[in-house]
């Protein structure tokens, strides 16, 4: 089966892939095309669709892996495929999970990872919310992706991301005097988990009804209200602590948060998701650009590319 690694200018190529992404786009002379972002299960690649028809007459859609033949130029010094032909998989022709992208580290590390730090928690308030919460939606939590697009787009995206938050956090508490290491601890594990209730499913999601009209920090604000009224603890210290930091994670108004950080906690989350984010989200465009290059356009940083020094 052919990889993207072993592709060169001036191919011409058929493959199978997962379109991860797609988005038809207009030309200055209001000529359509489609945009799309192609997995071979290790890479992805740009692609671009010229004749509109092989999208809209084949029902091609995202989330879907098929059979693609295309020419591979360069353009502004990086491969381009230009798709000339679009075929559906028939069923059992390949095996299609392979071509979905997962963390580098498995559910099961992942899992053994997270309680690791869930029992650093010694509040037994903070610890028992922790618990409760991640086992309420455990499946999701261990399996779904991150984000859509942006970041820790793939499968066990969201723990990863969390376990990688983690290890930060623990770093910061060494640096950084006057945090509460259990508070910390239980903001970056729940953060995010109303991405549990945001995102459909664990491949190729789309936003819920629920993710849509409320969006994650607001649905995790309401998960963490529920355990604390079933645990009777609503009105705690820590509890209050807890949601303002699920609150303010995104650290302004304008990118989402309906606080800002008012604690050093918070503000300690808030720019560990942030750091953890954008790294994971560039590491990989660094990783498969040559030395000496820039990167293809990075979404996290609003399309910008980063230059990659031609240093040994």
């Amino acid at each position: 089966m052919v990889k993207f690694s072993d592709v060169k200018i001036g191919d011409d190529v058929k493959f199978y892939a997962l379109i991860e992404s797609m988005q038809k786009r207009f030309t200055p002379n209001k000529s359509g095309y489609y945009g799309a972002t192609l997995s071979d299960g290790d890479t992805s690649i740009d692609a671009r669709i010229w004749d509109c028809n092989l999208i809209e007459s084949n029902d091609v859609t995202v989330g879907n892996v098929y059979l693609f033949d295309a020419h591979v130029n360069e353009y502004a010094g990086k491969m381009q495929y230009v798709i000339k032909a679009i075929k559906a998989v028939e069923p059992g022709e390949i095996e299609v999970n392979k071509f979905f992208k997962s963390a580098p580290l498995s559910k099961d590390e992942l899992n053994k990872g997270i309680k690791i730090y869930i029992k650093k928690i010694t509040n037994p308030i903070l610890y028992k919310l922790t618990v409760n919460l991640i086992a309420k939606v455990a499946p999701e939590f261990f399996e779904y992706p991150a984000a859509m697009s942006m970041h820790h787009n793939f499968l066990y995206g969201l723990s990863y991301h969390t376990y990688t938050m983690l290890q930060l956090a623990e770093k910061l508490l060494e640096l950084y005097p006057g945090m509460n290491s259990d508070l910390l601890y239980a903001g970056v594990i729940l953060h995010d988990i109303g991405k549990t209730k945001e995102l459909s499913g664990s491949k190729s999601p789309v936003y819920t009804q629920d993710g849509n009209l409320l969006g994650h920090i607001v649905i995790g604000l309401q998960m963490i209200a529920v355990a604390a009224n079933e645990e009777g603890v609503e009105n705690c210290e820590e509890v209050k602590m807890l949601e303002h930091m699920v609150a303010a994670h995104h650290g302004e108004l304008e990118y989402g948060s309906p606080k800002e950080p008012g604690i050093m906690e918070a503000y300690a989350l808030h720019l560990i998701d942030l750091m953890d984010s954008k790294m994971a989200a560039i590491s990989p465009e660094v990783a498969k650009t040559t030395k000496g290059q820039s990167t293809f356009p990075i979404g996290s940083l609003g399309r910008k590319s980063l230059y990659v020094p031609n240093i040994e």
